[in-house]
C-alpha cells in the first residue's frame, strides 16, 4: 500500500500513449532562414484544442513568435501520441502531446526525441474520472468489471486509474479499458457504452453540464497536485540543426505561459477561440499551471511512474531529453 501511495503520487492524466511506429527525420516543410538571423522563419506544430495549448494561441495572437522572427503554423492533431508518430515521421518540426508518448518512443528506440518546453501541470480538478448519475460507478471500488473510457491503453490515463483502484481493493485487471477521444467519451457515458470516463478540461465541464456526469475520483488533487501533464517536442536532429529557432519559440512560449498563469481571462478568450466553447464554459473550467521552466526533478516523475507500471520496460531519464532555454 505504501508503494502504491508512493506511485499515486506521480499518477496524473496522460490524454494517450503510444509507441511511435514512424521513423525519419526529414522537416515538416522546407523554411528559409528569419530576417532575426533564426535558422528557419517558419516551423509546424501539430497540437490538439486543449486547454493546455492556450499559451501556444496567446503567443501567436499577441505576434510574440514574429517579435522573434518566428512564423508558427499551429496543426490540428487527434491526439498526442499520433502528433509524436507525424514528429518522428517528419510531418511536424514540433508536436504538443501529453509526456508519455516521447518518453516511449525514447525507451522503445522508435524515435530520438527531446522535450523543449513544458504546457500544462496538474492541478486539482483537471484530471478527473467522471460517471453519469445512472451509472453503477459511485466510487473507485464499484470500479471492478466495469468499463472506463481512456484515450488510450497503456498511458498514464489508464495507468491512474489502475492506481487508484488498487489503492481501494480493486485488481486492475478486472477494469476493461476502452480506448476513445475525448469528444466522444460524454456521448459514451450517456448511451452507456461505458461505466466511466477519464476526461481533462474542457471535457470535465462539458460532460458535467451536458449529462450531469459527476466525478467518481481525481487524479491530480492531493499527492499528484503539480505533476506535469503535457508539453512540446521536437526531434533531436532538428534541435540540432535548428538551435536559435528553438529557442525563439521556447522565449516566446516561456512569456505566454507567464501570462497565462497570471491572467486567467486571456486563457478563457482563447478558448472560446480555439477550442470553440462558450463563455460560460470557459469562466468554469478547472485549469492547471503553466510552467516557465523546465524542471528535470519535475519531469521525471512520468518516466518513472510508466517503468514502474510496466509501460516502458526500460528506464529513462528526463534530463536526457530536455533541451533547456538558451
Amino acid at each position: 500500500m505504501r508503494r502504491i501511495a508512493t506511485l499515486l503520487t506521480t499518477a496524473t492524466l496522460a490524454f494517450t500513449v503510444s509507441a511511435c511506429g514512424l521513423l525519419g527525420g526529414g522537416s515538416a516543410e522546407p523554411g528559409g532562414p528569419s530576417d532575426k538571423g533564426l535558422e528557419r522563419a517558419k516551423v509546424v506544430l501539430g497540437a490538439l484544442p486543449v486547454a493546455d495549448v492556450a499559451p501556444l494561441h496567446i503567443a501567436k495572437d499577441k505576434g510574440y513568435f514574429a517579435a522573434e522572427g518566428l512564423e508558427v503554423d499551429i496543426r490540428p492533431v487527434p491526439s498526442g501520441p499520433e502528433a509524436v508518430t507525424q514528429l518522428v515521421g517528419g510531418a511536424l518540426d514540433i508536436a504538443f502531446s501529453t509526456y508519455p508518448p516521447f518518453y516511449t518512443a525514447t525507451a522503445r528506440g522508435t524515435g530520438n526525441l527531446r522535450i523543449v518546453a513544458e504546457a500544462l501541470s496538474a492541478k486539482e480538478g483537471t484530471a478527473v474520472l467522471m460517471a453519469t448519475p445512472n451509472s453503477p460507478v459511485k466510487k473507485p471500488t464499484d470500479l471492478a468489471g466495469r468499463k472506463v473510457a481512456v484515450t488510450s491503453k497503456g498511458s498514464i490515463s489508464d495507468v491512474s486509474v489502475m492506481a487508484a483502484a488498487k489503492v481501494h481493493g480493486v485488481e486492475p485487471s478486472s477494469i476493461t479499458f476502452v480506448d476513445m477521444p475525448f469528444p466522444n467519451m460524454e456521448a459514451a457515458m450517456d448511451q452507456g457504452s461505458v461505466d466511466a470516463a477519464l476526461l481533462a478540461e474542457p471535457f470535465i465541464t462539458k460532460a458535467s453540464k451536458n449529462i450531469g456526469a459527476r466525478e467518481v475520483f481525481d487524479t491530480a488533487s492531493g499527492p499528484t497536485a503539480g505533476l506535469p501533464l503535457s508539453g512540446y517536442g521536437a526531434r533531436a536532429d532538428f534541435v540540432e540543426r535548428n538551435p536559435k529557432t528553438i529557442a525563439a519559440f521556447q522565449r516566446a512560449l516561456s512569456r505566454a505561459q507567464g501570462e497565462a498563469e497570471a491572467d486567467r481571462q486571456q486563457v478563457e478568450a482563447q478558448l472560446q477561440k480555439y477550442a470553440n466553447i462558450d463563455a460560460e464554459t470557459a469562466r468554469l473550467m478547472k485549469l492547471g499551471s503553466y510552467p516557465t521552466t523546465l524542471e528535470v526533478n519535475r519531469l521525471q516523475r512520468v518516466p518513472d511512474l510508466l517503468f514502474d507500471f510496466g509501460v516502458i520496460k526500460k528506464r529513462v531519464e528526463a534530463k536526457d531529453l530536455i533541451v533547456q532555454p538558451r
